[in-house]
This record gives structure tokens, C-alpha cells and sequence, in this order.
């Protein structure tokens, strides 16, 4: 009995640790993006989360997006959102993408959030 309740209450501290929430973009909530208009992020954190963090681009369809794309670099997580300008030519049409939240450009494997899976559209 004892054991389970130390069991819940580790479980409960670390799904409290990993905090920062991606809110939109949400294709389950019909948040998408369009190709040529800035997409948002929005998202929620808690004061125990990296201060900062590298917002990239992502879909596991490689024939849709080769590589992802770095769309901000220390971004300020107490902002709570931001407007991501698409590149020239426009952000990638197609489905399944996702926003992830990593430590740096230069270590993606450090994902502190994903997004839902969402729509670029034209």
C-alpha cells in the first residue's frame, strides 16, 4: 500500500516537471497555419522551466519537410507566444506537422514540448 502511494506521488512530480504546454498551433482544436500569413505558438510554462528555447519545425513526412526548420532561437518563454513569420516562399503545405520546444539550434534531440499534430494550408 505504501509503495503505491510513492509511486503516484513520483509520478505526479514528474509530470509536474515537464511543464511548458505548446497551445497552438492545434489541429485537434482546428488551430492550422497558412503557407503565406505568420503562424502562432502559444504556450503555458511554470517558473521551474528553462528560461529559454529554440522553436523548430517539424513532420516525420521527410517527402513534405526534408529538414526541419529553426523558426526562433531564444525565445523568452515568459512571453507566452509569439508570431512566426514564414520563410520566403512560405511555410510547407501539407499535414502532420508539429512544433517542437529544444534546448538549442544546435541540440534538437533536447525537446522540452511538442504540439499537437497540425495543417499547413495555402
Amino acid at each position: 500500500m505504501q509503495l503505491a502511494v510513492y509511486a503516484t506521488l513520483f509520478l505526479s512530480f514528474v509530470a509536474s516537471s515537464l511543464a511548458y504546454l505548446v497551445n497552438a498551433p492545434n489541429g485537434d482544436q482546428g488551430v492550422n497555419w497558412k503557407s503565406h500569413t505568420p503562424g502562432r505558438v502559444a504556450w503555458n510554462r511554470v517558473d521551474t522551466d528553462p528560461r529559454t528555447f529554440t522553436i523548430v519545425l517539424t513532420n516525420q513526412d521527410r517527402s513534405v519537410l526534408p529538414h526541419d526548420i529553426v523558426l526562433a532561437g531564444s525565445v523568452d518563454g515568459t512571453r507566452g507566444s509569439l508570431n512566426i513569420q514564414p520563410p520566403r516562399g512560405g511555410f510547407p503545405v501539407g499535414e502532420h506537422f508539429r512544433i517542437n520546444f529544444v534546448k538549442v539550434p544546435n541540440d534538437q534531440h533536447t525537446i522540452y514540448a511538442q504540439s499537437n499534430e497540425f495543417s499547413i494550408n495555402h
